[in-house]
């Protein structure tokens, strides 16, 4: 399971035949999960079950008008659910392509949360975002989806693609302006096949902050080799500030999978180094299996762990057994 990616997206709309313009497609997915953590007992979650609709219209002269709407939906919400718990905002926009690239407005995850390599435990218990032990701004290590965007999507240049966007800080409750937040990204080559190479940068400065400037920044690189895939990913967080906080400081994840008919088997592992001195090094580690039981639907068994030092308290394990469905 990965991440929506905007330079895909728009490139499938841009290279949409002009019969379908107009069209919309309706999609989604449905990731549920039963889960048993230490001390917290079994229970069954939706994991980022979504649907949208998305779509182009030709404009003549080699533009486009696209545009999506999704929205994050709790499968497993019960009536004792708030409405925002049933169906959150997820990446919604409309904007021009053409040969020039692609111009967003709206809300879309960050240039440099789409530039991350591939994630095997996305929307999982050993997701990036917790496997990063609170790292980052909002402690959301770089995992930001924000409000008001202004984005531009670069053409390919021998396979290398530019993303900028102004994020406004009303993602982070501040009423300010594009130019108080920045993300980048560059992106090389293909998530799929070959090598990939990525790196992200993030400004918050202190109208967003209140302090000093936020930065963080990911560098990654990934190879897919037949049916091995291997990457690996660095990030730091630093708040500008003399005191050293427990949001600031590097982290380091790898993923490897490897697939065998059906099945992919996975694992994954994270260090974590916060920068305040009285802080240990933390770990995580995940082992899973997926299993394609068809072209839209797969099963997959995952194992997690956290040691004391990134939970705080003790080392905690986490067993997930689930079934995603893609429409």
């Amino acid at each position: 399971m990965k991440k929506q990616i905007i330079a895909v997206a728009i490139a499938a709309a841009v290279a949409a035949p002009a019969a379908m313009a107009g069209a919309p497609t309706v999609y989604g997915q449905i990731n549920m999960s039963i889960d048993s953590v230490t001390d917290k007992g079994v229970t069954v979650n939706s994991n980022a079950s979504r649907i949208g609709v998305k779509g182009a219209e030709d404009l003549g002269n080699g533009l486009k008008a696209i545009y999506k709407m999704e929205w994050g939906v709790d499968v497993a919400g019960g009536n004792g659910a708030t409405a925002k718990e049933k169906l959150g905002a997820r990446n919604a926009y409309v904007g021009l392509a053409g040969g020039f690239g692609a111009v967003l407005l709206g809300r879309h995850d960050t240039p440099t949360k789409i530039a991350q390599p591939t994630d095997m435990f996305n929307d999982g218990l050993g997701d990036l975002k917790p496997m990063s032990g609170g790292l980052g701004i909002l402690g959301a290590a770089g995992e930001i989806r924000a409000a008001n965007v202004v984005a531009y999507v670069s053409p390919s240049f021998n396979g290398i693609k530019l993303i900028a966007a102004g994020v406004s800080p009303d993602a982070f409750g501040k009423n300010t302006n594009l130019a108080n937040a920045y993300s980048i990204a560059v992106m090389y080559g293909s998530k799929k096949k070959g090598l990939y190479l990525s790196g992200g940068y993030d400004s918050f400065d202190k109208h967003v902050t209140g302090a000093k400037t936020f930065t963080e920044y990911r560098l990654a690189a990934q190879y897919t080799m037949g049916d091995l895939m291997g990457n690996i990913m660095y990030a730091n967080y630093d708040d500008g500030q003399s005191t050293d906080s427990a949001n600031e400081g590097s982290n380091w994840q790898v993923n490897v999978a490897y697939t065998i008919g059906a099945a992919t088997l996975k694992g994954k592992y994270s260090s974590v180094n916060y920068k305040p001195s009285g802080m240990k090094d933390a770990a995580g580690l995940g082992l899973g299996v997926d299993y394609a039981l068809g072209k839209k639907t797969t099963a997959y068994v995952e194992y997690v762990n956290y040691d004391k030092h990134m939970t705080g308290t003790k080392s905690v394990d986490n067993i997930s057994v689930g079934l995603i469905h893609k429409f």
